[in-house]
């Protein structure tokens, strides 16, 4: 049985994965990357009022068999990445693995709050509310795995991020992964190609 190779992207809070992504020249070139690297590119359309039920899925999704695995995301997909890296890491610590996460959303124990009221997918147009008990669910989420385990992190920032502040986002992640900042840029992320390279560069090596 051939070795595994997973890289799973995750969407942002308010976005989606379309089956067809191939108008979306960030998704498309971070498959592009994982399948010129060997890996098997997997990309999940996340909604974050079921992310423990997608967490399950994803880790269940991963052979028994996988040599390793890289989780990836931009925003709220970036947090999601990292906390399934986590969670992998607890659950069987010898799977190389590692989280690539673009101007990634941090502390939802302290600002899923700001989420709260009515909400739209500016993918697939769906509108709905975010309850208290969706955020409580993020929060159990991050306080089930401890961020300080020793895996390889990545995190890139765009300092023209318009919905996360970059310096609290460095000052969270300075100590916990490989940061790079990036000039301008905007919360979608402009330096894909970037960061993808410098993360090549580093946990290829």
């Amino acid at each position: 049985m051939q070795p595994d190779k997973p890289f799973y992207y995750f969407n942002g809070f308010n976005s989606a994965i379309l089956e067809d992504f191939s108008g979306n020249a960030k998704i498309s070139s971070v498959a592009d990357f994982a399948v010129r690297l060997g890996y098997r590119f997997v990309p999940v359309s996340t909604c974050y009022r079921r992310a423990r039920v997608h967490s399950s899925e994803v880790l269940a999704d991963i052979s028994s068999n996988a040599q390793e695995v890289v989780f990836c995301g931009s925003s709220m997909g970036g947090w999601f990445a990292r906390i399934l890296q986590l969670q992998l890491g607890q659950a069987r610590p010898g799977v190389r693995s590692a989280a690539v996460a673009f101007n990634p959303a941090f502390d939802l124990s302290l600002h899923g709050n700001l989420l709260l009221g009515p909400q739209v997918n500016f993918v697939t147009g769906e509108e709905y509310t975010w309850t208290r008990q969706d955020s409580d669910g993020l929060r159990r989420m991050e306080n089930g795995v401890d961020d300080r385990l020793p895996l390889p992190f990545f995190v890139y920032i765009d300092k023209g991020d318009e919905v996360i502040d970059w310096q609290q986002s460095a000052k969270k992640h300075a100590s916990l992964a490989r940061l790079v900042l990036f000039e301008g840029g905007c919360h979608s992320f402009d330096h894909y190609q970037e960061a993808l390279a410098d993360f090549e560069a580093a946990f290829m090596k």
